[in-house]
């Protein structure tokens, strides 16, 4: 593969790494966790550049981290996931490197997104609902017994997104000369992601996939002060509000409504 050459020959001159993978990390033995996931499902696990950031002491906003995270990296593709997340399958950074050869209008890819985001009732992807909504996570919660795989859409491969979901998503190095998340504006934990989204939007296009598949050992929260920086975010961005792409994504072959798909039982935990 092209991929495969190319990250052999970034190895053997000792160049950047092909990709960076940016952790903002509370947990020292979960991130540890993430990062032995991260190395044994690689298949080039010699060009990964992982930078954690402790953010125990600081608790800083995920913006902020974020920013201190692509101003260090050194590879052409930069990852942000939460450290709650794991890599399902071999092999995804070729993957990864592939979907931005063959897609090169990409600006962010993640695993789940929407098409289409109001600012009524709320900003929130995921209640635009199919067939706006893609992509396919897994969710592990111990604490609540639930193995669960989130059914966002029924279709598999590539759709073109305005927002994507935080939990992971990757974005070209070069898109960090033009832009920066907006640590001013959110200086906690919601909206870094869909804002960045948003600003993307400016220089191409965004997609979800369902050819990178992830575990997350979390639901998210809108608890608290989302409700408070959803307002915000509607505030910045009202002259845009409502966003969709320009094609309409086609229509659902079996669902009609996203859902939850229960794994338990079903097929093994992974554990690493």
């Amino acid at each position: 593969m092209e991929d495969d050459e190319l990250i052999k020959k970034t190895m053997s001159l000792n160049q950047a790494p092909s990709i960076s993978v940016i952790i903002c990390s509370r947990d020292p033995n979960e991130v540890m966790s993430v990062r032995r996931n991260l190395l044994g499902t690689a298949k080039w696990p010699k060009s990964l550049e992982i930078i954690i950031i402790d953010n125990r002491e600081k608790n800083e906003g995920l913006c902020a981290v974020y920013n201190q995270g692509a101003a260090k990296a050194k590879g052409r593709i930069l990852v942000f996931m939460h450290e709650d997340v794991w890599m399902l399958e071999k092999d995804w950074d070729i993957v990864l490197l592939k979907k931005f050869r063959e897609l090169p209008e990409i600006q962010i890819l993640g695993v789940a997104g929407s098409s289409l985001l109001a600012d009524k009732p709320w900003p929130l992807w995921s209640v635009a609902d199919i067939p706006y909504t893609f992509g396919k996570v897994v969710h592990l919660i111990e604490k609540n017994e639930e193995f669960f795989l989130a059914l966002y859409n029924d279709r598999d491969g590539d759709q073109e997104v305005v927002v994507l979901d935080g939990l992971w998503f990757a974005a070209k190095k070069t898109l960090f000369e033009k832009l920066a998340f907006d640590e001013k504006t959110f200086p906690a934990f919601h909206f870094y992601d869909i804002d960045i989204c948003m600003q993307a939007l400016e220089f191409g296009k965004n997609y979800a996939t369902t050819d990178i598949r992830v575990l997350h050992k979390s639901r998210g929260s809108f608890e608290g002060e989302w409700e408070k920086w959803s307002n915000v975010f509607v505030e910045k961005w009202k002259d845009k509000l409502p966003v969709k792409t320009l094609n309409e994504p086609p229509l659902s072959k079996e669902l009609q409504k996203a859902g939850c798909l229960d794994l338990r039982g079903k097929v093994k935990e992974p554990r690493w």
